[in-house]
């Protein structure tokens, strides 16, 4: 994955703890949605939205039952299917898609950082690159432990390394009020532009898939916030 932490192997591996009380308390659902469902959530996000190399291909397949079954409990819409989580050999396709859609080269259509996103900041810095937002990011990153991974060419604010840090703060007791500054300082003001930008740009396949089903997840993930401030 993208960050390195005390609870990494060193790559940037990212290893899931269960959720603390007090993250159950951040996170309170309904309709059976507890923090355990969400925590799996935002971590499935992280990696779907990640550069799809070999390697992190080959580790969505190992997730399959669980992207179904967390779906099945938070997703509000029953017609739409789950994810097809594709197999390694659709790895150079997907790799083709993810550099025309978010790297380039020539225009970029869905630059996957928060900074281009946000539209809370003066005009003269939209649709830019490391805007303040990423400044505030890293100091949460460092509050949290964590640090960018020596093998990731990613910006602070890239999508994947967001969602990354914030199922490692639901994770900790002490940081999982972290994680809700993430959610709703962040991801919440800029991620559903990007999934919409992203399902107009792909008709069809894995990345339009993901875009809906990420605005999805999020309206659940908000939702617990929600319930949590009137429980």
């Amino acid at each position: 994955m993208t960050t390195e932490t005390p609870v990494s192997n060193g790559a940037g591996e990212h290893h899931q703890t269960a959720p603390s009380k007090q993250t159950s308390e951040v996170l309170s659902g309904t309709d059976g949605v507890g923090a355990e469902t969400i925590v799996a959530a935002v971590d499935l996000l992280s990696h779907f939205w990640s550069r799809p190399v070999t390697d992190e291909v080959a580790s969505w397949a190992e997730v399959r039952d669980l992207e179904a079954a967390t779906d099945r409990r938070i997703s509000s819409d029953p017609l739409r299917e789950p994810v097809r989580v594709p197999g390694l050999e659709e790895v150079p396709r997907l790799l083709d898609e993810y550099e025309r859609l978010f790297v380039g080269p020539g225009q970029v259509p869905c630059p996957p950082y928060e900074s281009f996103w946000r539209e809370d900041v003066p005009v003269d810095i939209r649709r830019t690159l490391m805007g303040p937002c990423t400044a505030e990011l890293k100091e949460i990153y460092s509050d949290l432990g964590l640090q960018m991974s020596s093998q990731s060419v990613e910006l602070p604010d890239h999508i994947a390394i967001e969602l990354e840090a914030m199922a490692y703060a639901l994770s900790f007791e002490e940081t999982a009020p972290v994680a809700r500054r993430i959610f709703e300082e962040h991801l919440a003001r800029w991620l559903p532009r990007l999934c919409r930008a992203v399902a107009h740009e792909v008709e069809e396949g894995f990345y339009r898939d993901l875009a809906v089903l990420t605005l999805d997840w999020l309206a659940a993930i908000k939702g617990c916030f929600a319930v949590a401030d009137t429980g």
